[in-house]
Order: C-alpha cells, then structure tokens, then sequence
C-alpha cells in the first residue's frame, strides 16, 4: 500500500507506482471489463492479476472477486485490511454471502454488473488509492466524503435493481395467475357459442361475442403487463406477418364500440388503403389501437367526437417524425374532443405509472400508453402525442420492411 510521511502526504515514489489489482474468479467478461476501465483510470500504471481464490497474492491495492466462478473467499482478501474489496455476486446469492464475510469494508455488485456501475465503483477506488497523495487534509477531507457517498450510492443502486427483479418476478407469478381464469372463461364463451351447451338467440350470442373479445383483450393486456415489467418487448416474441392494417383498425373499433355507444361518441373512422407491403404483429398492433382509442373514449365527453385516420407518407415525411432511415412508411392519427395534453407533461404522456396529482389528467393514464410505446418501438417504429386546442391526438408511424429481416433492426428511439 502508499507509504505516508509524517505529514500524511504519500511519498514520491508510492505516487509513481502501479497500482495492483488482483481479479479473482475465471469470469473473463468481467476481467476485460474491468482492464478496459483500470486502463482508462490508471494512466500512470497498473498491474493486474488474475487468479482463482487459492492463488490470490497479498498485497494489492484492489480486489475483485467473482463470487459464482470462485465461491471460495481468498485469504489474501480478507486479511488485507487497508486494500478495497469489491465483490461480484447475483442477487440470490448476496445474502449467504454477506453473512459469510467477516467485518465490513466490501463493495458488492450486482451480477451481472453493468458497465456504468462498475466504472463508477473502480472510479471511486482508484481515487481513494489517489487520496494518500494529495496535499493538505482539507483536501482530503472533501474527497473522502465525496467517496463515502458514491459508495452510499452504489449500494442504493444495488438494492433498487434487487426490487426490480423483485418487481419483475411478482409480475410473471401474477400474469401466470391470471390466465389461468381467463383461458377457462374464454374456453366455456367458445363452448356456449358453439352451441355445445344449447341453443341461444341473436342478442345472447352478440354478447358473448363481446365477452369473449374482451377476455382476449385481458390475455394480451397481462403480457403486454409482463413485457412490460421486464423491460421490453424483444422482437423474437413479435409474429412478423403481411396483414390488413384495415382490418386492425376495424377489430380495435369493434372493440371500443360499446363504450362509444354508452357516451355517444361520433367515430369517424377515414383509413386509406397502403400503398406497400407492411409486416408487423397484427394483434400487437389492434392492442395499441384498442388502448388509444380507450383511453380517447375515457376522456372524451358525451357527445363528443374521435376521429381515425391512416395514411401511407412517403421517405420524406418520414424523416419529419424522426425515422429518416424508412423508405416509407404508414401513419395512424387519432384524435378528440376530450380534455388535452398540458404542453409541459407531453413528454412524459407514454411514462409508466405517471401521475401528475389530477385524477382526471391525461399524462397519468396508466399503463396503456406505455405499453403501447413498447409495442411500436419493437416494431421500430415511432409514437408521440401533440397537444390540441380542444382533446388530444395520438399518432403513430410504423416503417416499410424490405424484408423480414430489415424490421428486426434496432428500434428507433422517441
């Protein structure tokens, strides 16, 4: 370790030395991570060793230790007092691991580590190495602070990404709770309408008609729920196919009419045919409709109006809403009469779980909106709301695919 002097100054010499890391384990990704970054923040030298548990020398400055590839604590580490400890473990190991460890003065990370957290932690080691050289106390007073708090912070990090998992989890045990009521429901609405069960008239039958799409709708919505929770919605769950974006409009406004009845909605439905070839997830895309247009439906008074309209646009047009790479592509615009958008929330409309304090304010809509960003962004797509004198409009553009494997380019961003 730096040598100090009577005055608490690091010599000359310690100053001019490497400083020794010693990585412990046979994670390779982890290894490279943490050379690149030890690299960048060590211009004036290191010298890193990497070793199982048993092979771990004495003496370094910094230990990383892999827990999952080397669950056995190396004696080096734990003897060396003055050195900084970091260690890489998954969530579920961390808590056996913290009880196994004697004392305290251990970083942890959580696996798989993230390339900003782990520069952030060696960042802040290398500068408590770098504090034995600076001159005066105060100096070093700040910095040790400063330090003191980034490690705060890394631990804060640590436990919000274990409540995300948490999060995640609870989410995919409550959707799988869930279906299992909707898939029998759905089964006896097929068996009734079949006729299975006797016979029914006209209206009987329409209503469970009704039903039976609504419990679809449900089915999606609680995947859309988990795809959500987990991030995103990959693109190898999308069902790429060349479908009637036509007959997507017309499914997602039979689905909303009852509640248009109810409030007396004037729709205008105005969709021009395409003009190209579209793939996309056709009962991905009648979600998205169905959860604009519910939410168009929610907001707009009795009485009031909603207009659909669908148009091809040309490259050029496209390169006005942000996708100048599509050749072409097609944009939907829905529209109302409902309360609008206050200008200062528009950006924030598509967050999860937004909430602006006023029951009746648009930007705190749900999950709906957000689902419905994910399912355009992973047809790399692009969705935004524009504020109206009077209601609020949704637009969407979904980009002409060349072919199957050009919609699975990396998705473009709002």
């Amino acid at each position: 370790m730096l040598d100090l002097d009577p005055n608490g100054v690091a010599r000359e010499t310690d100053l001019e030395r490497s400083i020794l890391v010693c990585i412990v384990g046979s994670n390779q990704t982890l290894a490279e991570a943490c050379r690149v970054n030890i690299e960048h923040l060590c211009p004036a030298g290191y010298h890193i060793q990497e070793c199982g548990s048993l092979d771990a020398s004495g003496g370094c400055d910094i230990y990383i230790w892999d827990f999952e590839s080397s669950p056995c604590l190396p004696n080096a580490m734990a003897t060396a007092d003055e050195a900084i400890k970091i260690i890489v473990v998954k969530k579920s190991s961390l808590s056996s691991v913290r009880r196994m460890l004697p004392g305290s003065g251990f970083t942890y990370l959580q696996s798989p580590v993230t390339s900003l957290s782990l520069r952030a932690v060696l960042e802040s080691s290398v500068a408590q190495l770098q504090l034995r050289g600076d001159e005066g106390p105060s100096s070093s007073r700040l910095k040790l602070d400063r330090d003191r708090i980034l490690q705060r912070l890394l631990q804060t990090n640590l436990k919000l990404r274990e409540h995300d998992e948490d999060r995640t989890n609870f989410l995919a045990r409550s959707v799988h709770d869930i279906r299992g009521p909707l898939m029998a429901i759905q089964g006896y609405c097929g068996l009734l309408l079949a006729g299975q069960l006797g016979s029914m008239d006209t209206e009987q039958t329409q209503i469970l008609e009704r039903m039976q799409r609504s419990l679809s709708r449900l089915c999606r919505l609680a995947e859309a729920m988990m795809d959500l929770g987990a991030g995103s919605l990959g693109t190898n769950k999308l069902r790429l196919e060349q479908a009637s974006i036509e007959a997507c409009v017309r499914q997602a406004v039979h689905e909303v009419l009852p509640f248009v009845e109810n409030k007396q909605i004037s729709l205008n439905v105005d969709v021009e045919t395409p003009n190209g070839t579209l793939l996309f997830d056709a009962q991905q895309l009648e979600q998205v409709l169905v959860n604009i247009l519910d939410n168009a439906c929610k907001f707009t008074p009795r009485r009031g109006s909603i207009t659909v309209t669908g148009r091809w646009i040309a490259a050029e047009g496209l390169g006005k809403v942000g996708l100048q790479e599509a050749g072409a592509g097609y944009r939907i615009d829905i529209t109302d009469t409902g309360r609008g958008i206050d200008p200062d929330h528009i950006e924030r409309v598509f967050d999860e779980d937004t909430s602006f304090g006023d029951p009746m304010d648009r930007s705190g809509s749900g999950l709906g909106l957000a689902i419905c960003r994910m399912i355009i962004r992973a047809h790399n797509g692009r969705i935004w709301a524009d504020p109206r004198t009077l209601g609020a409009s949704f637009s969407f553009v979904l980009p002409v695919a060349r072919s199957f494997s050009d919609s699975h380019l990396s998705s473009v961003a709002i």
